[in-house]
């Protein structure tokens, strides 16, 4: 892993001593320059203001004591003590904007200081801008510690390692933005007026066409993304995870949440409706023009849908155990001589088979996948739940303007799309004459 390669781009020092070439700070500006990254300089803390303006900036290194407790002027060698009240309301204004920092955009943020660190980490946490025993996006470290080109960048390699989100980030925005200037480079040569032409092509045929030339440019990014190199080191953790953690992840992979309604239909639009779901998976073609009167309100094609619990799922088989008992899941497990009873008890007897056909008719975890019944399908990790099984026996029509405050979030593609699929596999097939069941009566048995 080459750090100074992931932290190509501009670099921001915020420290008042910047301009100081005796300073700390000022050797450390001059080590990162050294390594071809430009810095940007600030000797105050800028407004929060500008925060958004930051977000495509390399990292941000920021000092914590600002003119510390006391200065000198040029008039005299005399040192002026800062009223504790300043020096009160320059901290305030430095952790309100580090808090936008962490909230606003995604920027690797380095506090480099003389001061005590365990001091910054404790009004970090009274600010809620640090957590203990987790990865903090966060770097803190003693300016005295960083006066060689080894020794700062060999700390920021090692911090890396321990915030892989952050690694992440710096490995793909490499290839973003290598993908991104080749692309429109491309596009230009092809022609200077290439958004006019796609513009105006969509512009005719969509009712939301901001969406679709973003869409279209997004699509074009996708396709001419070069080869993705990760650094194995830099991923591999031994922390574990809630299970809660996990749902959340997966989550955000397939499916967004609404926070504002879309101008327009989309595939994929889940709607809410009491206790059930319902999927739009009609076409987006079909979705994006009014009518004939200009009127905006197309027809969603819907599947109807219910929120699955972890005891509808079956995560094992039916086996021995070595300690003697036949077990299928938990809480479901029987001795040898258990079994024996049950048979003396008709009862006792039907309740057991009724829990093994349950079990044979139920919803299978295997290899990473929810197994139902035909004709259904179930996606796991989507608004909320752990997973919605969708039944492709009816396509629900719903209109647009009915439902369109309904709309919660959407399941993305690949996930919309092979429940368009399935439901256009179930639609179109034929009827089959059904193997008799005797023929099968006796399997297991030898073969003859």
């Amino acid at each position: 892993m080459e750090v100074e390669e992931l932290f190509k781009g501009i670099a921001v020092i915020i420290d008042d001593e910047i301009n100081d070439e005796s300073s700390p700070i000022f050797n450390i500006r001059k080590l990162i320059e050294k390594r071809n990254i430009p810095v940007l300089t600030y000797a105050e803390i800028p407004s929060v203001e500008i925060i958004e303006a930051l977000s495509n900036v390399s990292f941000i290194v920021l000092d914590w004591e600002y003119m510390g407790n006391s200065f000198q002027t040029d008039l005299s060698e005399e040192r002026l003590v800062i009223p504790e009240t300043l020096h009160d309301d320059t901290e305030e204004h430095l952790i309100n904007f580090i808090e936008g920092i962490i909230n606003r955009i995604f920027v690797p943020t380095f506090i480099f200081t003389g001061h005590d660190s365990e001091k910054i980490k404790n009004k970090l946490i009274e600010n809620n801008l640090w957590e203990e025993g987790k990865p903090n996006r966060i770097f803190i470290k003693q300016k005295s510690d960083l006066d060689s080109e080894e020794k700062l960048f060999t700390a920021i390699k090692e911090w890396l390692k321990e915030m892989p989100s952050v690694y992440v980030l710096k490995e793909w925005e490499k290839t973003f933005n290598k993908t991104k200037n080749e692309m429109f480079l491309d596009l230009y040569g092809y022609s200077p007026y290439w958004v006019k032409i796609v513009w105006d092509t969509l512009k005719a045929d969509s009712i939301d066409n901001q969406a679709e030339f973003g869409e279209f440019v997004t699509r074009n990014f996708v396709n001419r993304i070069g080869e993705y190199k990760f650094d194995e080191e830099c991923l591999d953790t031994e922390k574990t995870f809630s299970q809660r953690e996990l749902q959340t992840v997966i989550e955000g992979e397939r499916y967004i949440r609404y926070s504002a309604q879309p101008l327009q239909a989309y595939t994929g639009d889940l709607i809410k409706d009491g206790k059930n779901y319902y999927l739009n998976i009609r076409a987006q073609c079909d979705l994006a023009r009014p009518n004939q009167q200009g009127e905006y309100n197309p027809t969603l094609y819907c599947v109807k849908g219910k929120k699955l619990k972890n005891k509808d799922i079956a995560t094992d088989d039916i086996k021995i155990t070595q300690d003697g008992k036949l077990s299928f899941g938990v809480g479901k497990e029987y001795t040898l001589d258990e079994l024996k009873n049950i048979c003396t008890d008709i009862e006792e007897l039907k309740k057991v088979n009724n829990k093994f056909r349950n079990h044979r008719n139920g919803i299978f975890f295997n290899k990473g996948d929810l197994l139902g019944k035909r004709p259904e399908i179930i996606i796991a990790c989507i608004a909320g739940e752990n997973a919605i099984k969708f039944d492709l026996k009816e396509i629900i029509p719903l209109p647009y303007k009915e439902y369109v405050d309904r709309r919660i979030g959407r399941l993305l593609p690949p996930y919309i799309t092979k429940v368009q699929q399935s439901s256009s596999q179930y639609i179109v097939r034929e009827g089959l004459m059904p193997v008799p069941e005797e023929l099968y009566s006796d399997f297991g048995a030898s073969d003859c």
